[in-house]
């Protein structure tokens, strides 16, 4: 395992080793995490990073892409023969080596909305094998479709509780699904997710739907749209991972259709989390070199250019470069106003805090802050460590299982509660 970490927050310093370059190395190992649900395979991950070359632009997507492609086909064969469980799992797996090439591509590359919709796709055969089977849905807001998935134990209308997931910043609703989707619907609970403004899925479908600070509007129509399916009673718990450690918070401040909130991990304030990110650059090169130096560290590392153009373009500045983004001062005003530090106490709902210890400094700063800053009578916080828990990576990464585990066995007590 190697100790390196090129990004300086949500990211463990240890990766697997096997790439050379940190971010590279660490997507890999965010790709094979979804081997729990058949929507990975060790054998044909490291196929691929067998023949990547980690300086070339174009190797990462060009790789996973065809091993998806591959995949794919052999779903299609599975299903002709009737094998529904082969072609399930074959095309889970393409949409997870889809994601992985999409996320290699800048926003301006010829195959980056190609990648995306051919990951949704396959997501979306896979979604018709299960029983009862994942519902696509989207939710209509300010003129936009916001698409998302309804996912419940049986088609009977037994009401239950429902986990509303929002996902973070570079993820997909398609990943969401992988990371705890089934576990919800294994024990009794109603899934459900969409594509909020500034995530992935929503700016793909419509890219005037880039960041905003808030995220109660576009979430009280979710909300709306989720109280209107069968079987869902009040007890909705939203659970934020990454970037949506922010967003959760900040609609559950304002929303009390949310009786029980989950940051993984909270994120109260954004300028701290890209200075923690970017601020070891900018703090270490004087600045008349900055420019050519941020240029030159990027075009090193292709995977980290990607996670940073897509930033920007998810945030409604495709036309600036990460350079003139960090110089902007309208920019970083803008970016200021995604912070929750003074509202924390409008929280009483029950809380659930959750970070692993080697995500950096200023996430368990962030973590600490929210849990003490939070009004909530019921309130917990879980620090994952590998010696107690075999995890510490970013929303557990490492082991989603244990990850789930610590979930619903606060949320149970909660809503048992709650109902009773």
């Amino acid at each position: 395992m190697t100790e390196r970490q090129d990004l300086g927050a949500a990211r463990a310093p240890r990766a697997l080793g096997v790439l050379n370059e940190h971010e590279a190395d660490w997507m890999l190992q965010r790709t094979l995490a979804y081997m729990n649900v058949k929507a990975a395979e060790i054998g044909e991950c490291l196929y691929v990073a067998e023949r990547i070359d980690e300086k070339d632009a174009e190797s990462w997507p060009a790789e996973w892409a065809a091993l998806a492609d591959r995949v794919m086909a052999q779903g299609e064969a599975a299903l002709a023969a009737g094998d529904t469980v082969s072609a399930r799992d074959s095309f889970q797996r393409a949409c997870n080596y889809y994601r992985a090439a999409e996320y290699g591509c800048v926003p301006a590359h010829p195959r980056y909305r190609e990648l995306w919709e051919s990951s949704v796709a396959a997501f979306q055969r896979a979604a018709q094998l299960y029983s009862p089977p994942v519902q696509p849905i989207e939710v209509p807001f300010e003129g936009a479709r916001l698409p998302g998935y309804f996912w419940r134990p049986d088609e009977s209308d037994t009401l239950r509780p429902t986990l509303f997931v929002a996902g973070g910043n570079d993820d997909t609703i398609e990943e969401d699904f992988f990371i705890i989707g089934p576990a919800a619907v294994q024990r009794g609970y109603n899934f459900f997710t969409f594509s909020y403004p500034g995530h992935r899925n929503a700016v793909h479908t419509d890219p005037q739907q880039v960041k905003r600070p808030d995220y109660e509007k576009p979430f009280a129509a979710a909300l709306d749209y989720l109280q209107s399916l069968p079987g869902v009673d009040q007890r909705i718990a939203l659970m934020g991972f990454s970037g949506g450690g922010y967003v959760a918070p900040r609609v559950t401040i304002h929303e009390p259709r949310v009786k029980a909130v989950i940051a993984n991990n909270p994120m109260i304030d954004y300028a701290r989390v890209a200075d923690a990110l970017l601020g070891p650059i900018v703090r270490r090169i004087p600045g008349f070199m900055l420019e050519w130096a941020v240029d030159v560290k990027l075009s090193r590392k292709p995977l980290v250019k990607a996670y940073m153009e897509y930033g920007l373009w998810t945030a409604g500045y495709s036309d600036m470069s990460l350079y003139d983004w960090m110089a902007s001062e309208e920019a970083q005003a803008a970016w200021a106003q995604f912070n929750i530090v003074d509202d924390l106490d409008k929280i009483t709902c029950p809380a659930l805090a959750l970070v692993g210890s080697g995500e950096g400094e200023e996430m368990l700063k962030q973590t600490k802050e929210f849990y003490a800053g939070i009004a909530s009578q019921e309130k917990k916080m879980h620090i994952f460590t590998l010696e107690e828990d075999g995890s510490y990576d970013h929303c557990m990464l490492d082991n989603h299982s244990r990850m789930q585990q610590v979930t619903f066995g606060w949320l149970g007590e909660v809503f048992d509660r709650e109902a009773a």
